[in-house]
Protein backbone atom coordinates (compact mmCIF):
# COMPACT_ATOMS: atom_id res chain seq x y z
CA UNK A 1 0.00 0.00 0.00
CA UNK A 2 3.02 2.59 0.36
CA UNK A 3 4.35 1.88 -2.81
CA UNK A 4 1.23 2.63 -4.09
CA UNK A 5 0.72 5.75 -2.26
CA UNK A 6 4.07 6.89 -3.05
CA UNK A 7 3.41 6.29 -6.95
CA UNK A 8 1.40 9.69 -6.11
CA UNK A 9 3.78 11.64 -4.65
CA UNK A 10 4.62 15.37 -5.85
CA UNK A 11 8.15 16.42 -6.61
CA UNK A 12 8.21 18.74 -3.22
CA UNK A 13 7.51 15.16 -1.28
CA UNK A 14 3.47 16.07 -0.45
CA UNK A 15 0.23 14.93 -2.09
CA UNK A 16 -3.01 16.05 -2.78
CA UNK A 17 -5.90 15.48 -0.97
CA UNK A 18 -7.52 12.80 -3.05
CA UNK A 19 -4.06 11.03 -3.83
CA UNK A 20 -5.29 10.59 -7.53
CA UNK A 21 -6.91 13.90 -8.18
CA UNK A 22 -4.60 16.55 -9.33
CA UNK A 23 -7.08 19.32 -8.88
CA UNK A 24 -7.55 18.73 -5.40
CA UNK A 25 -5.81 20.71 -2.59
CA UNK A 26 -2.07 20.00 -1.68
CA UNK A 27 -1.89 18.65 1.83
CA UNK A 28 0.81 17.75 3.96
CA UNK A 29 -0.81 14.23 6.49
CA UNK A 30 -0.88 11.99 3.83
CA UNK A 31 2.86 12.75 4.29
CA UNK A 32 3.28 12.11 7.72
CA UNK A 33 1.12 8.87 7.66
CA UNK A 34 3.42 7.30 5.06
CA UNK A 35 6.23 8.36 7.26
CA UNK A 36 4.67 6.95 10.42
CA UNK A 37 4.05 3.44 8.28
CA UNK A 38 7.35 3.41 6.85
CA UNK A 39 9.56 4.52 9.48
CA UNK A 40 7.44 2.43 11.98
CA UNK A 41 7.79 -0.80 9.05
CA UNK A 42 11.59 -0.09 9.86
CA UNK A 43 11.96 -0.01 13.23
CA UNK A 44 9.63 -2.94 14.07
CA UNK A 45 11.41 -5.32 11.27
CA UNK A 46 8.71 -5.45 8.21
CA UNK A 47 9.93 -2.89 6.05
CA UNK A 48 13.37 -3.48 4.66
CA UNK A 49 16.04 -0.73 6.00
CA UNK A 50 15.63 1.34 2.33
CA UNK A 51 12.11 2.76 4.00
CA UNK A 52 13.67 4.78 6.25
CA UNK A 53 15.11 7.04 4.01
CA UNK A 54 11.60 7.30 2.42
CA UNK A 55 10.03 8.22 5.92
CA UNK A 56 13.15 10.23 6.75
CA UNK A 57 12.16 12.23 3.34
CA UNK A 58 8.18 12.12 3.59
CA UNK A 59 8.64 13.52 7.43
CA UNK A 60 10.81 16.28 5.92
CA UNK A 61 8.28 17.79 3.29
CA UNK A 62 5.63 17.73 6.05
CA UNK A 63 8.15 19.33 8.48
CA UNK A 64 8.71 22.51 5.87
CA UNK A 65 4.75 22.96 6.07
CA UNK A 66 5.23 23.98 9.96
CA UNK A 67 3.96 27.48 10.50
CA UNK A 68 5.57 29.87 12.71
CA UNK A 69 2.80 29.06 15.17
CA UNK A 70 3.60 25.27 14.92
CA UNK A 71 0.89 23.82 13.33
CA UNK A 72 1.18 21.82 10.34
CA UNK A 73 -0.87 22.91 6.90
CA UNK A 74 -2.10 22.89 4.67
CA UNK A 75 -4.18 19.81 6.07
CA UNK A 76 -7.49 18.41 5.79
CA UNK A 77 -8.95 20.49 8.22
CA UNK A 78 -11.17 19.81 11.03
CA UNK A 79 -14.08 19.21 11.43
CA UNK A 80 -15.20 18.44 7.85
CA UNK A 81 -12.03 17.62 6.01
CA UNK A 82 -13.01 19.00 2.88
CA UNK A 83 -11.31 21.52 2.75
CA UNK A 84 -7.27 22.96 3.47
CA UNK A 85 -6.57 24.15 7.09
CA UNK A 86 -5.45 22.60 10.44
CA UNK A 87 -6.64 19.25 12.83
CA UNK A 88 -5.51 17.76 16.13
CA UNK A 89 -4.70 14.44 13.84
CA UNK A 90 -2.39 16.31 11.24
CA UNK A 91 -0.63 17.62 14.80
CA UNK A 92 -0.55 14.60 16.47
CA UNK A 93 0.33 12.73 12.92
CA UNK A 94 3.58 14.86 12.80
CA UNK A 95 4.14 13.87 16.49
CA UNK A 96 4.00 10.24 15.50
CA UNK A 97 6.16 10.42 12.99
CA UNK A 98 9.19 11.97 14.93
CA UNK A 99 8.59 8.75 17.55
CA UNK A 100 8.86 6.71 14.70
CA UNK A 101 12.01 7.95 13.14
CA UNK A 102 13.80 8.09 16.96
CA UNK A 103 12.89 4.25 16.79
CA UNK A 104 14.11 3.53 13.16
CA UNK A 105 17.47 5.63 13.65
Amino acid sequence: MLDACLTHRRPDGLFHDVLDDPGSFVEANVAQMLAYAALTGVADGWLPAAYRDVGRDLLAAATRQVDRHGLVRPVSGAPDFTRPGTSPEAQAFHLLAYAALRRAG
